[in-house]
C-alpha cells in the first residue's frame, strides 16, 4: 500500500469540502467495524485507523467549499435537498468484508439501484443549486476504515484481516451536509455536520 493522501486529488483547500455523507448507525454494526478497527491497530507505522465518529459514506463531494458559500445559499440549498430528497426512500446495503486497495482499507457494498437513485437525486439537485461541474460520483458506495499514510506491506495488513467477517447491513435513512477537513499529518478525514435529512 502506498500514501493515499499523496494520490488522491488535490483540494483548493485542506478544509471546508462540503460533502453529503451517510453515517453509519446502529450498535452492532459500529460493533462490528470497531473490531475491523481493532484488528488494525498497531499493524503497520502508516496505517491509521479512522475514527469511529468520522466513518461515512460519501454520496457526491460538492463542487464548492464553505467559504465560498453565503448563509442564503446553504439556505436554498437546503430547501432544495428537502425537496429532492422526498421522493428517496430509507433502503440498507450490505457492507462486505475489509479488502485492501492500494491505499487504504475499505468496506464495499453493492451499487443497489436505491443507491444510484439517491447519488442521482443528488447529483440532479447540486448541479440545479450551485451551477458547477460536480465532481464525478464516488466509485460505487463504500466506507474506508483507514488511509495509508506512507508505504504499508500489504501481507502483514492481509492476515490482520483474514479474520475479520462483513460488517453487514447499513441502513440509508439519512443524508448529511457536512465540511470535511483533510488531515495527512494523522491519515484521517474529519468533518463538521451542517444540516441531515431523513430519508422519505
Amino acid at each position: 500500500m502506498e500514501n493515499f493522501f499523496a494520490r488522491k486529488e488535490e483540494w483548493r483547500n485542506a478544509e471546508g469540502a462540503l460533502h453529503l455523507y451517510v453515517l453509519p448507525t446502529g450498535d452492532e454494526l459500529l460493533d462490528r467495524l470497531a473490531g475491523i478497527r481493532g484488528r488494525l491497530e498497531g499493524a503497520a507505522l502508516h496505517l491509521p485507523t479512522m475514527p469511529e465518529t468520522y466513518l461515512h459514506l460519501t454520496v457526491q463531494r460538492l463542487a464548492h467549499f464553505d467559504d465560498e458559500v453565503s448563509q442564503a445559499e446553504l439556505s436554498r440549498l437546503g430547501a432544495a435537498l428537502t425537496e429532492g430528497l422526498a421522493s428517496v426512500p430509507p433502503f440498507s446495503l450490505e457492507l462486505q468484508a475489509p479488502a485492501l486497495t492500494a491505499d487504504s482499507v475499505v468496506c464495499h457494498a453493492e451499487a443497489t439501484d436505491e443507491w444510484r437513485a439517491l447519488v442521482d437525486t443528488v447529483r440532479t439537485v447540486l448541479q440545479d443549486w450551485g451551477g458547477k461541474e460536480l465532481p464525478d460520483a464516488a466509485a460505487g458506495p463504500h466506507l474506508t476504515v483507514a488511509y495509508a499514510t506512507g508505504t504499508v506491506d500489504d501481507e502483514v495488513v492481509a492476515a490482520r484481516l483474514a479474520e475479520c467477517e462483513a460488517p453487514g447491513a447499513i441502513v440509508v435513512d439519512e443524508v448529511h451536509l457536512v465540511s470535511v477537513t483533510e488531515r495527512p499529518e494523522v491519515g484521517i478525514f474529519d468533518f463538521t455536520t451542517y444540516a441531515s435529512w431523513s430519508l422519505a
